[in-house]
């Protein structure tokens, strides 16, 4: 209920009469009164326009007592619960100012911000993968599939066709063979065949479905191509018996560290940067290799529990996990092996319409890719 004019004359004259030298609403529910009472004799636009101005710096003295006292009575009564004093003196506007000096050190807003900031760097900092890999499955001799394959628990091993048959370009046969596969970035890669077993680079187009012939190596038999997370590219040579390092643009390599011994059919992948390692699987004597992640130089090898014919493989930084397949008899599967052990199992049975020998997992979100 809004109170009269007359009353309101009165209820000032009465407190300067009293407290002629004092502020008129030092207690609590004196300044509730007066706030209403001042509030109520200005006008309504004026009200609106200085409560907003007041809101925005949060502590500001006018000149025009009646008119900040409104905007701050109004203010205080919906945010912080602190009234005003009556206009009409400067002690009361002093007393005004120190209000909003109170309003602005309680703000909602400044804890909210505060809040949210928190939040943000909370989730902030931990990179995700995506729980898949991919791989190229080869059912004849001229159809090359775009596969991707689960790894989320329970859904290990269900595939999505992303590409159903890769368009060849450039001097790619319709038979060429592919026997590797990695990500550079977010860019997918595959050793292929123009004339020899991996002996060309070869980008992969997810979004149009095209094979596209980057280059020859200069070494052939690089059936196994990986890349680290500063998008350096190695090659294993299984001809040459080398490790290599390749340009992504170019297709150019280089000599890094030779092979221990005679390799076969091989694989190779990195781990991630804390451990800064290269893996490879040498299908002649069934050995998981690791090598120093800059210079490819050998560091130790351990004996696997299986028998690999072909080799595809990939270490998933989100799964923590060594994935391969082309084990001897089962060559359409999905297994894992152990680093420590060199203990393989199984983790999908008949995954692949032709045998398995290229393996890759992203280091982050793949356009035109389910993620």
């Amino acid at each position: 209920m809004r109170p009269s004019r007359s009353i309101h004359t009165l209820r000032l004259l009465t407190c300067f009469s009293i407290l002629p030298l004092a502020a008129c609403g030092d207690s609590g529910s004196d300044d509730a009164s007066s706030s209403e009472d001042v509030g109520e004799t200005q006008d309504d636009t004026a009200g609106t326009t200085a409560g907003e101005e007041t809101e925005s710096t949060g502590s500001e003295a006018s000149t025009d007592a009646g008119t900040t006292e409104t905007a701050t009575d109004t203010d205080t009564d919906d945010d912080v619960g602190t009234s005003e004093t009556d206009a009409g003196t400067e002690t009361d506007a002093g007393t005004e100012t120190d209000a909003g000096t109170e309003t602005d050190a309680g703000t909602d807003t400044d804890t909210g911000d505060t809040d949210t900031t928190d939040t943000d760097t909370d989730t902030t900092g931990e990179q995700e993968y995506a729980p898949w890999i991919l791989t190229i499955d080869e059912p004849d001799s001229t159809t090359d599939v775009l596969l991707q394959i689960s790894i989320v628990d329970g859904e290990v091993g269900e595939t999505t066709v992303i590409c159903d048959d890769l368009e060849l370009s450039g001097n790619l046969p319709d038979n060429t063979i592919f026997t590797s596969l990695t990500f550079n970035d977010l860019d997918l890669y595959a050793s292929g065949r123009v004339t020899a077993n991996g002996d060309t680079l070869v980008y992969i187009n997810p979004c149009d479905c095209t094979a596209q012939e980057v280059g020859q190596y200069g070494y052939t038999g690089v059936n196994g191509i990986t890349s680290n997370e500063l998008q350096n590219m190695f090659g294993s040579s299984s001809d040459q018996d080398v490790i290599i390092e390749i340009d992504p643009m170019t297709a150019l390599a280089m000599e890094l560290n030779p092979l221990p011994g005679d390799w076969g059919s091989t694989g190779l992948t990195w781990s991630e940067p804390e451990l800064n390692v290269l893996y490879g699987i040498n299908a002649s004597d069934d050995r998981l290799y690791t090598f120093n992640g800059d210079d490819a130089s050998e560091i130790g090898s351990i004996a696997m529990d299986m028998n690999f014919g072909s080799v595809g493989i990939e270490y998933h930084p989100g799964a923590d996990k060594l994935y391969a397949c082309g084990i001897s008899g089962d060559a359409r599967s999905l297994y894992s092996v152990d680093i420590e052990t060199g203990a393989v199992s199984l983790e999908a049975s008949d995954v692949l319409a032709g045998t398995c020998d290229n393996l890759a997992a992203p280091f982050g979100p793949v356009e035109c890719i389910p993620q």
